[in-house]
């Protein structure tokens, strides 16, 4: 059972919404061999549009406003869970970003010592850090001028399997997108609440402050954080750009 289908089952005896059409049911009646006829596998795409329309129909009944709330305390996406509140808390100062990142390195050291291949765009980045629980951030522009904010952390390290907490207001729009056939969500509008996470689920001290768009996706054991000034489509053009 996916993380999709987990979040519908547990939430069933809490919300009143329509019942969803059986649509797994349906695309394996459509598979059914006819008598006579060679069976045919289902090509590993159909469990992919089989869990996007999942998500999709999780993510639809954000519209109704005792269901959405529920069901973001349920979306765990890319190491990340996200909660619907009425308002945002107050972050009483802007943390310095560069305290909470981590040991600042070179992107050799970074590679060295993550354990997996650290993507990038094109640009090389103007600063490379090393947070606890391995993430790797890449930062452009500075501390204080963000451009674009890539994080990547590997699951393995994630105990439990969320790096970061999002609160979000009415105001900030939750959508379902894919890169490159991951499940992953786009999060833009009014900022939302973001605080880091310790490897027992704990706010890391001095961690919140309010973030702007941000495109989350995980992918071959590695949870992706990107952040910036962007639309969806250009989020998208960058995730699929990294080498």
């Amino acid at each position: 059972m996916t993380e999709l289908e987990r979040a519908l089952v547990s939430l069933g005896h809490e919300l009143e919404v329509p019942e969803a059409p059986d649509v797994v049911a349906a695309v394996r009646a459509r598979l059914e061999p006819r008598r006579g006829r060679r069976t045919i596998r289902a090509p590993r795409s159909l469990a992919v549009a089989v869990a996007l329309v999942l998500l999709a129909a999780l993510l639809a009944t954000l519209a109704i406003p005792d269901a959405r709330s529920a069901l973001l305390r349920a979306l765990h996406l890319g190491g990340a869970s996200i909660e619907l509140v009425d308002e945002l808390p107050e972050v009483p100062a802007e943390p310095d970003l560069e305290l909470t990142l981590g040991q600042r390195v070179t992107l050799a050291e970074a590679r060295r010592a993550a354990g997996f291949d650290v993507l990038r765009p094109e640009e090389q980045p103007d600063a490379v850090y090393l947070g606890d629980r391995g993430t790797v951030w890449l930062l452009y522009g500075t501390p204080e001028r963000v451009r674009l904010l890539l994080a990547q952390t590997p699951f393995h390290s994630i105990d439990p399997e969320l790096l970061l907490k999002k609160v979000a207001a009415t105001g900030t729009q939750v959508e379902p997108v894919t890169v490159e056939g991951a499940e992953g969500a786009f999060l833009s509008g009014d900022p939302h609440f973001l605080v880091l996470l310790d490897a027992q689920g704990n706010p890391v001290e001095d961690s919140a402050r309010l973030a702007g768009n941000v495109l989350l996706w995980s992918d071959g054991g590695i949870a992706y954080r990107l952040e910036g000034d962007f639309d969806r489509e250009r989020a998208l053009e960058l995730a699929v750009s990294l080498r």
